[in-house]
């Protein structure tokens, strides 16, 4: 049995992550997120994505925090008005023609109509998403065998908003965004979960079939229309089981990982062009490394994760809770710094951004039969619900500083028997310092196991307490894309799950990174020869400064 997610509404997160979430949901109360501004013209080169990338973002924010969107009823209701005689968003084409843009952009209301439907479960709603399947996605079925992967066929360059070509190849406008198309696998995968429909079915494999069979680095595809393919394929497994496809995913991403990453986890916007970050790839890397750790529980992926959150989603959010780009650090580029020209991205990362904090929320525990999973240490009060009733419970931590978490059980009125409690424990913390105690008593049966250490027997009962300890040390981890012939190898320097960079605007190759680092706590260390504070990327947002996003932060040393 595949474990899943308590639900949205029933985690209460705290500390930072909630600080974040409030700061973009108040970002998108801004007027640029107001009917009067959301919808874009028929003429719109991405139709649908700047109204669905806002509704998936005001819903999701309003689900995790459980304060209510300011313009999302208001949007809503708007929504009629701007469609065309078939449901959806721009131009109905001639027959036989298809936009990716367009299917890209109206892949981002289909998931945003999906995340409504799971929360409200209105059935006009899944109406319109079955209208949105019927008149644009299943006509386009027979067109993805023919789809423009040669990169002759394609235009050269892009912006940080795709272009659309004027003319079509091979009766498809194609954009900048090459491969975009495919981020419809993740709506259409998750209109699939809804409807059931054979159709669509049958359209999904078309669209995979023809995905895989893409040499995704040769054609310099968008690596966030990568991620979001993957998505769609990954939620396709979750109902087929078939473990092609998981293959196929697991393929993918380790492709991402070795030619698309950054050295910081953040993405390059696309394969062989390290140009610029974009937050709205890195999002789904974040919930791609979640769910690959789902269907095959190898811990590295969940690691990755929370590599992505901690130096890639939290340095990309601004201090307005927007999101925005940066460059790409690598061998070429030692230093962070978050561009000008795109510090907030606002017309699709700042929605993203939405859109990953609420799921860092939502996986915070994983429930399957008798067992609890608690893979990520966001501080949170939470309602889970187990066959013999809820039970209410607390999680304290000081991670990703120390290696502590503590989880209470507040509210138990039900019996309930013996439950599986896990608790994450990443390869990052000190051989043999993991320790799990219960209700102060040292465990001595707990089990490490995948990245978790198990305790198989907890009586949930009020009061019951659990608490995890393990040591974090300093490592340098040597950078994946350095060449021997260019002398040691880079290096970042890593507290746990943070990233760490050294003064503003040195020369990283200069700072000398070695054993001699003293720990002066919250994962601050000081060179106390070279008289160099060694810091977190990641900082609370409540603490962030544009200055601090712009300066130029060394990462990768020698």
């Amino acid at each position: 049995m595949i474990r899943n997610t308590a639900q949205l509404e029933q985690i209460a997160v705290q500390g930072d992550l909630l600080d974040r979430l409030r700061a973009n949901a108040a970002r998108l109360a801004d007027p640029l997120y107001s009917p009067e501004e959301v919808f874009k013209p028929s003429s719109y080169d991405w139709p649908g994505d700047n109204e669905g990338r806002t509704l998936l973002a005001q819903i999701l924010t309003a689900r995790a925090t459980g304060e209510d969107a300011v313009h999302l009823d208001a949007i809503l209701a708007k929504v009629p008005f701007y469609l065309n005689g078939l449901g959806y968003f721009g131009n109905i084409l001639p027959e036989g023609i298809t936009d990716e843009q367009q299917l890209s952009g109206n892949s981002w209301f289909l998931r945003a109509l999906c995340e409504l439907y799971a929360w409200k479960r209105q059935p006009e709603v899944l109406e319109q998403i079955g209208r949105i399947v019927k008149n644009l996605l299943l006509p386009a079925h027979s067109h993805f065998a023919h789809y423009p992967t040669d990169p002759s066929e394609r235009a050269e360059g892009g912006e940080a908003s795709g272009t659309l070509a004027d003319k079509t190849v091979r009766d498809w406008y194609l954009s900048t965004d090459i491969g975009c198309a495919f981020i419809m696998l993740d709506g259409a995968t998750h209109a699939y979960e809804l409807l059931q429909w054979p159709e669509l079915e049958a359209t999904v494999q078309e669209m995979i079939e023809r995905f895989l069979a893409i040499d995704l680095a040769g054609i310099n595809a968008q690596t966030h229309a990568t991620l979001s393919a993957l998505r769609g394929i990954l939620r396709y497994y979750g109902m087929s089981g078939d473990k092609k496809l998981l293959h196929a995913a697991e393929s993918i991403y380790s492709l991402y990982l070795n030619e698309g990453k950054t050295e910081n986890y953040a993405n390059r916007n696309w394969f062989n062009r390290p140009w610029w970050t974009e937050p709205c790839a890195v999002v789904d890397s974040f919930v791609a490394a979640v769910e690959l750790w789902r269907y095959t529980d190898h811990p590295h992926y969940l690691e990755t994760a929370h590599l992505i959150y901690y130096n890639a989603i939290s340095h990309g959010q601004r201090e307005n809770g927007g999101f925005g780009c940066d460059c790409c650090t690598r061998e070429e580029e030692p230093s962070l710094y978050a561009l000008e020209n795109v510090y907030e991205a606002y017309w699709c990362c700042t929605m993203r951004g939405g859109e990953g904090l609420s799921r860092a929320a939502e996986y915070s525990y994983w429930l399957r039969e008798d067992e609890l999973t608690v893979p990520f240490y966001h501080a949170n009060k939470a309602e889970l619900s187990f066959a013999e009733g809820t039970v209410s419970v607390e999680l304290e931590t000081r991670y990703p500083y120390e290696g502590y978490a503590s989880l209470t059980v507040v509210q138990c009125p039900y019996s309930i028997p013996q439950k599986t409690i896990r608790l994450f424990v990443p390869s990052y913390s000190v051989a043999g310092s993991a320790a799990l105690r219960l209700n102060g008593a040292l465990v001595n049966d707990a089990v490490l196991s995948n990245g978790f250490i198990e305790v198989p027997a907890v009586i949930l009962a009020t009061g019951v307490k659990l608490e995890l300890s393990f040591d974090i040390e300093l490592q340098q981890v040597p950078i994946q894309s350095s060449k021997e012939s260019e002398g040691p190898a880079m290096v970042t320097l890593r507290h746990g799950a943070l990233l760490l960079h050294g003064p503003h605007d040195v020369d990283a190759a200069s700072i000398q990174a070695g054993s001699t680092l003293t720990p002066l706590g919250n994962a601050v260390y000081r060179d106390e020869k070279n008289k160099h504070e060694f810091l977190p990327i990641y900082r609370p947002i409540r603490e962030a400064a544009k200055q601090d996003a712009l300066a130029k932060k060394p990462i990768l040393f020698r």
